[in-house]
Order: structure tokens, then sequence, then C-alpha cells
């Protein structure tokens, strides 16, 4: 598998969407957005390597939760998700 397609990199990409939320709720104008910005490319990512990666049934339904917690607070920040 790719260096990059891994269980551990999908829960990292979550941990940045969680980062640059955490960020955003700090900052304003200018910063604030593009924190958001990159929270939602990195969301986009980790849904995308969801689909593409193995896992357990239980690992499968953290992540997918985790994702759709996410996927609330980026669109209760307005972005498009």
């Amino acid at each position: 598998m790719e260096k990059f397609g891994s269980l551990e990199n999908l829960k990292a990409q979550v941990t940045v969407v969680r980062w640059h939320l955490h960020a955003a709720g700090l900052g304003d104008g200018e910063k604030r957005r593009r924190h958001l910005d990159s929270a939602s490319l990195t969301y986009q990512g980790a849904v995308e390597l969801l689909a593409q990666l193995a896992m357990s049934n239980e690992d499968h339904a953290a992540i997918t939760q985790q994702l759709a917690e996410l996927k609330e607070r980026l669109q209760e920040a307005g972005q498009p998700v």
C-alpha cells in the first residue's frame, strides 16, 4: 500500500481538520478563512481516502462518525462540503 494511503494517515488528516477548525475559531479575517479553506480541503482528502482504504468495520464506523462531526462543524462555519 502507498505510504500515504493508510489508516494512520487518515487519522492524521482527521486531526489536521480539527486543528484547522480550532485555529479558525481563534483567528479572524484572512487567517480564519485560510484555516477554514485548509480544513475543507483536508476533510475532502480524508473522505476520499476513507473510500479507498480497507479497514475493520469498527475503524470504519469510528472514522465515519468523526468525519460526520467535522462536516457539521465545517457547514456551521459556512464551508461548502
